[in-house]
């Protein structure tokens, strides 16, 4: 007997099939929902607004202008819906696309602490049940007058979306604390994460189609990435569990490889809710490696969200490119951006494997190539204009590949290693930091860019150089992947004689194992 349990633990079981690659994908198909779902919006707006009577230009992702004109052949072929639009000022339009960050932001901590007491499993599934209905019922307003009710609804239902997605982010980390052991957690969160940029570019794809080409096109994007939510959640209530040890079907080697290195107890499995005065605050801000980790998330979500919005913006405004090349051009974009997630991940879990390179080692590898390689891209960027097109292009793809190793192997990745327990709350606050960063610096454009000229563009591109500086040397000089031994364990008494930075790297004991 003892001996059938000496080969469990040491033996490494398979990776796929598994039962934590089933998750990972099942993972990484509620965050390809959860960013799908977010798009919808703002691709759906350019085919919802009457551009002729407002005589505008939509300021979303594919930049339809107010003179784009759809062959009437080739909608009239089209025949389950007529068309319809809106009548909604820039203002109203802003409005309307801002209405989902604030229920997103709202929802970031309250995330990560519900999934901490209730489990991953249930706030995934309420949460993207949630806002599933929500973007299907943004359908309805096609039997709706253009009134103000209207405008209203659509605010209401848009914030019930960001409510929604807000806890997934965080809830996440809940789930690989239980599942990820160390010389995994790479590739798994890896995979998950990969989600959000596929479904960022599928969005984009599939919502021009739909705008171009077909009446009401803005309805099939809301019914689709409804129904995508639908698909996923009996998937998700049938093949997950908080941890190995409740999981009916996994294999009894893979349950306790799982169970043995990270730890029978990761969570709080009571089903009630922790007192946030009980967690070790005290502990948390004197702990460098945190406060670290927050510096340079925030930092590197200060440049990636304000790009996020605005990388459109500066293809078409100051490098000349063409609208609908800036569509298909940001969609290859985030394809790559999911494949070096993806590739990070991998790379890094074999570098520990194979004992060539510590836990800390690889994640101060990564997060410096996703912090330091936009500040070369910034640079460049400073003398790219309409004639140095190319040289743009190819900048901002490298840019959004490099963010990727952050997703794959650096920042987000290291919450989990640090801090185990309390990864997805605070994910949740440093995402909501973050967040609120990234909204200065749309503030900060409003002031500097009085013109959608390089000349201008040039100083917001200097301070993100600065910025991303910051984040890459604070993490190298204060990064770790070693966990606080004060959260291994929710559960755990906090000895305040134990030293918050000591601990026992897990990856190290199981590779001496």
């Amino acid at each position: 007997m003892a001996t059938e349990n000496i080969e469990d633990i040491t033996t490494t079981p398979r990776f796929i099939p598994s039962t934590r690659f089933t998750i990972a994908l099942l993972v990484s198909f509620a965050l390809f929902t959860q960013y799908e779902q977010r798009q919808s919006l703002a691709i759906a707006i350019v085919c919802m607004v009457n551009k002729t009577s407002n005589n505008i230009k939509v300021n979303s992702t594919l930049h339809l202008e107010h003179n784009t004109t759809v062959t009437p052949s080739v909608k009239d072929t089209v025949q389950f819906f007529k068309e319809k639009t809106f009548h909604w000022n820039e203002f109203e339009q802003q409005i309307i696309l801002g209405a989902y960050w604030a229920g997103y932001i709202l929802t970031l901590v309250p995330g990560g602490w519900l999934s901490m007491s209730i489990g991953a499993k249930r706030v995934f599934s309420y949460c993207l049940l949630t806002s599933s209905l929500a973007t299907l019922a943004l359908s309805v307003i096609y039997t709706m007058a253009d009134t103000q009710f209207l405008f209203i609804l659509i605010v209401v239902l848009r914030i019930i979306a960001g409510l929604g997605h807000g806890a997934l982010f965080p809830a996440t980390y809940t789930v690989w604390v239980s599942w990820a052991v160390p010389n995994e957690r790479g590739t798994l969160t890896a995979i998950s994460f990969s989600g959000t940029h596929v479904g960022t570019s599928t969005m984009m794809l599939i919502g021009g189609i739909f705008c171009r080409y077909m009446n009401s096109g803005w309805m099939y994007i809301f019914i689709l990435s409804s129904i995508v939510g639908f698909i996923w959640f009996p998937l998700w209530l049938w093949l997950v569990t908080d941890s190995p040890r409740e999981h009916k079907k996994i294999n009894q080697i893979e349950r306790n490889y799982i169970c043995n290195i990270i730890g029978r107890k990761t969570n709080n499995k009571s089903g009630h809710l922790i007192a946030l005065s009980s967690l070790p605050w005290k502990k948390i801000v004197r702990s460098k490696p945190i406060i670290a980790l927050f510096i340079t998330h925030s930092c590197n979500v200060f440049g990636l969200f304000f790009f996020y919005t605005n990388i459109g913006k500066i293809l078409t405004e100051i490098h000349g490119v063409s609208t609908q090349k800036t569509g298909y051009l940001l969609a290859v974009g985030y394809i790559i951006m999911a494949l070096c997630s993806l590739l990070s991940g991998i790379v890094s879990d074999l570098l520990v494997k194979k004992n060539i390179m510590s836990l800390t080692s690889v994640r101060k590898l990564f997060n410096s190539l996703t912090s330091f390689i936009p500040v070369i891209c910034m640079c460049v960027l400073c003398f790219c204009d309409e004639t140095r097109q190319i040289l743009g292009m190819g900048t901002l793809l490298v840019y959004l590949g490099s963010s990727g190793f952050g997703y794959g192997a650096g920042y987000v990745v290291n919450f989990a290693d640090v801090v185990p327990a309390y990864s997805s709350l605070l994910f949740g606050l440093s995402i909501t930091f973050g967040s609120l960063a990234s909204l200065s610096a749309n503030v900060l454009a409003g002031f500097l860019i009085k013109q959608p000229i390089l000349s201008d563009w040039r100083y917001m591109f200097i301070i993100f150089m600065l910025v991303y500086t910051i984040g890459g040397l604070v993490y190298l000089a204060f990064g770790s992947a070693i966990p606080r031994k004060w959260a291994i364990n929710v559960n755990e008494e906090h000895n305040t004689n134990i030293d918050n930075e000591a601990s026992i790297d897990p990856s190290e004991t199981m590779l001496k194992t």
